[in-house]
This record gives C-alpha cells, structure tokens and sequence, in this order.
C-alpha cells in the first residue's frame, strides 16, 4: 500500500465517523427539523474537505473559466445523471408500495427553505462529490480502483436511504458521478453537473413552496 492510500484513509475515518453519526440521528427528528440535520450534516463535511485541500472554490471558478473541454464533459455527466434520475425514477415507479426510506423534508417558513436550498442544491455537489468520489476512489491500481468506487456509492447510497429500494435508487444515481471522476480525475465536473441537476430537478421545488409561503 503506497503512502498516498495510506494519508487517503487516514482521511477517510473522520468522514466516515461523521456519516455514521448522521445516520443514526437522523432518523430521530421530525420532518420539519430533518432539514437542519442535513444542513449540519452537508456543511460540516463541506468545511472538512476544504480544510485539507481535497476542493476549494478558487480552482471550481479556475475550471469554470478553462473553456470549452470542461463544459463538454460536464454537459455529458449532466445528461448521464438526468438518465440515472430517470431510471431512478422508472424503479421507483416499478414498487410503488415499497417505502424507499428516503429522507422527506416539510418546509414551513423561511428559515427552512434557505436550509432547504442549502441542502437540496448547493451543499451536496460539494461535500457528496469530495466525499465518495475525490476522498474515496483510489487509483493506486485497477484493484484498488473497483473496490473503492463500489464503496463510494455504497456510502453515497446508504446516506439517502437504509431501505433496499432507496439503496438501489441512490446507487443509481452515484454511478455516472464515479464513472465520470474516473475519467476525468477532475472532481469539478461532477461536481459542477451534480449542481446543475440539482438546481434543475430541485428548483421548481424551492419556487413553489417560496411562492406558497409568500401567499400564505
């Protein structure tokens, strides 16, 4: 094992510790509280990676600005992922009686929904990608390399369900994310594409419910 897996793991076991806590608490709150607990959850991770340079915004504008070659490969993970969505959405629709054991939030006044943009759009490119793709898949060998990405969207999966369908939905969607960081070896274009997914899938959400506590 060479000293980068070594310092990788070392890593690892924060993160790890970090999400198995979540999992554990989460399930305690209550709709209209579980947002909170995913906003802690996203941001604290978010804080960790940037703190030991896994990701920073000066090289996520760098990439922005680099030109057409990015954009190319981010419009391709994007479309990859709104497929993943789609199939997602076509197993889902297969058991319609089986709970998926997703998280679901309540949103019902405004500091909620800033919690809820927070946690449904911006937050989650940034520490879901450092976290079970940059921090986890390893590229030491064609081994390690498998295994690591396997696991990376075992935890991915397990962060958005401990139910067998949700499991498998969320896997789903992780594959095109960990299949596009291993081409790449750059983390801001999934990153980037899982952004812009979420601004699209979950922003007529955010609309509608500003707009339904605005009227109420």
């Amino acid at each position: 094992m060479s000293k980068e897996t070594r310092t990788q793991i070392k890593f690892l076991v924060a993160p790890i510790i970090w999400q198995v806590i979540y999992l554990f608490v989460s399930a305690g709150f209550t709709k209209e509280n579980r947002v909170y607990c995913d906003l802690i959850f996203y941001f604290v991770l978010a804080v960790y990676f940037m703190f030991i340079g896994y990701i920073s915004f000066k090289k996520l504008f760098e990439q922005w600005k680099s030109g057409k070659s990015f954009w190319i490969q981010v419009l391709g993970t994007a479309i990859s992922l709104a497929l993943a969505f789609g199939v997602g959405i076509v197993v889902s629709l297969l058991f319609p009686n089986v709970d998926d054991g997703m998280g679901v939030f309540r949103v019902t006044n405004i500091p909620s929904l800033l919690a809820f943009i927070c946690t449904t759009i911006l937050l989650p490119p940034i520490a879901e990608e450092a976290f079970y793709r940059k921090a986890i898949v390893n590229f030491e060998n064609r081994k390690l390399l498998i295994i690591s990405s396997i696991l990376g969207v075992l935890l991915f999966a397990l962060e958005h369900s401990l139910k067998p369908l949700g499991l498998l939905t969320a896997a789903i969607w992780a594959v095109p994310l960990t299949l596009s960081y291993i081409k790449t070896k750059n983390i801001y274009v999934p990153m980037t594409a899982h952004f812009i997914c979420n601004l699209l899938v979950n922003g007529f959400g955010v609309i509608t419910i500003m707009a339904r506590l605005i009227l109420k």
